[in-house]
């Protein structure tokens, strides 16, 4: 089991801004909104705490079975639980109009980027202790909630802050996955 805290996630103020432009359903965005959305995203960057808990699993090794993205001929897969934390939801609830009328879609929309950005660091971490037991890995698999707390039995989710209320993960800007190891394929040597 591997546990990292508090990692630093470069934001994508592009991709941010290109989300609030469809929520706000507007074709150009006002100077204004992206002015708000550069601001939120700095603020935001300082407030964010990603934390990441995983661990590699032997095919047939985890209690219950989730194969429905599976790739065919799978080994092994990584579990993992990430979140961003709290502190961005408290600080919104202290401060609704921080960026003016539309905080809250760009709190949502950093949230979000935060989080995969974090699944992104994930799956490089992953990837490379699989490509030394030669294999590669799959997409990311979300796991459905009706498997949280099978899952959760598998890695210690509350290390990083991380609990199951209602079938729901709390925070709210949390994730369940699973990665797949996949074996490589030979390359044939010409001489």
């Amino acid at each position: 089991m591997k546990k990292i805290k508090n990692f630093k996630v470069n934001l994508r103020v592009r991709e941010i801004s290109r989300v609030i432009k469809k929520l706000v359903n507007a074709p150009d965005m006002p100077v204004e909104l992206e002015e708000a959305v550069q601001r939120g995203c700095h603020y935001c960057s300082k407030l964010l705490k990603v934390s990441v808990i995983y661990d590699a699993f032997a095919k047939g090794a985890l209690a219950f079975s989730y194969e429905k993205d599976a790739p065919a001929k799978w080994v092994a897969q990584s579990l993992f639980f990430i979140t961003i934390g709290t502190s961005l939801q408290e600080e919104y609830k202290k401060n609704q109009e921080a960026f003016g009328t539309h905080t809250e879609k760009i709190i949502s929309a950093v949230a979000v980027d935060a989080l995969e950005q974090g699944k992104n660091f994930i799956q490089r971490l992953i990837s490379s202790e699989a490509e030394d037991e030669n294999c590669e890995l799959s997409r990311s698999v979300e796991i459905p909630p009706e498997l949280y707390a099978s899952a959760a039995q598998h890695v210690p989710i509350d290390k990083i802050g991380v609990e199951i209320l209602d079938g729901k993960l709390y925070p709210q800007y949390s994730y369940c996955g699973v990665f797949y190891w996949i074996p490589s394929k030979k390359k044939s040597s010409k001489k």
